[in-house]
């Protein structure tokens, strides 16, 4: 009798889920008010307390991703799971920005360049499709480990 042999470690949907990363670490600068978008562009703002905030949000999203690569399965289906929330929060937040720059803001004073609300824009379908590929690697990831468990063998 001939067993299919193991699955291989490299999926191709990792590298879409992780996709999104560099794109939040800009998201983020925006967020934690490291830089202001405004008709000109971007402009620095910073403080130490931003910068921390912004320094802060880029470490835990780069180690989520990267705990896609890690030996137990049980911690990448955790950092799959965190990362589907970060990816929401990031969609969510490159959706705001858009919105708010590109009506103005409350008060009239935030319009951005086009620019700038199209990469808002494409970030946001980014985080989207980082968060699908992110759903593929968890049915995978469970699904390879409910043929371990199925599969008779030395144990």
């Amino acid at each position: 009798m001939q067993h299919a042999s193991p699955r291989p470690r490299r999926s191709p949907w990792r590298a879409l889920a992780a996709a999104a990363l560099p794109l939040l670490v800009v998201v983020w600068a925006l967020w934690s008010d490291v830089f202001l978008l405004e008709a000109g562009g971007l402009v620095h703002l910073g403080g130490r307390r931003a910068n921390v905030q912004w320094a802060a949000l880029s470490i835990l999203s780069a180690a989520l991703v990267g705990l896609f690569w890690a030996g137990s399965r049980a911690l990448r289906v955790l950092a799959y799971a965190l990362w589907a929330l970060v990816l929401s929060v990031g969609a969510g937040v490159a959706g705001m920005l858009g919105v708010i720059h590109g009506t103005g803001g409350l008060e009239g004073n935030l319009a951005a360049p086009a620019w700038a609300l199209l990469a808002l824009g494409v970030v946001a379908l980014l985080c989207v499709l980082s968060l699908l590929a992110t759903a593929a690697l968890i049915v995978e990831d469970v699904r390879a480990g409910d043929e371990e468990a199925l599969t008779p063998g030395p144990r």
